[in-house]
């Protein structure tokens, strides 16, 4: 292989990298111009993790421990923590066990997906359990007994 050769392969990929560099940071610029509006746009439930990040900061910070300490406390990773204050989802499993941690109701940063009905005030009532049906019959102790 000529040295000419393995200088063009090595700037075809080069060139390769940067345009899907490029794709990307396009595709962060179309992100960021969304003002903060999650992609699907409520389609899914989720969790605003954004509003978590922002009760569990203080409490992060005021324990003093580091993250990864912390993180193996609450049961979680330490990078959990840090997607959890930078607003990206995680799964209901560790948004419940920080909540549950902190002190905090997770179902506070419940986000319902868009289009489902309200919640309701009050539990539906339960059924009632179902009678034994009785017996009606003619015993026959009692009847045709003289006594």
């Amino acid at each position: 292989m000529s040295a000419d050769a393995g200088i063009t392969r090595a700037m075809a990929r080069l060139r390769k990298a940067l345009e899907r560099r490029m794709r990307l940071d396009d595709r962060a610029e179309e992100l960021a111009t969304r003002e903060g509006r999650p992609i699907r746009a409520g389609t899914l439930a989720a969790y605003d993790t954004a509003a978590l990040g922002r009760k569990l900061r203080p409490m992060l910070e005021f324990d003093g421990r580091g993250w990864r300490v912390l993180a193996a406390e609450i049961g979680v990773t330490s990078p959990d923590l840090s997607r959890i204050m930078a607003g990206q989802d995680i799964s209901a499993a560790k948004v419940f066990a920080i909540c549950d941690w902190a002190g905090l109701d997770a179902r506070k940063f419940y986000r319902a997906p868009a289009g489902t009905p309200p919640a309701r005030k009050r539990p539906r009532p339960a059924l009632k359990p179902a009678r034994a049906k009785r017996f009606h019959g003619k015993s026959t102790e009692t009847v045709g007994a003289k006594g």
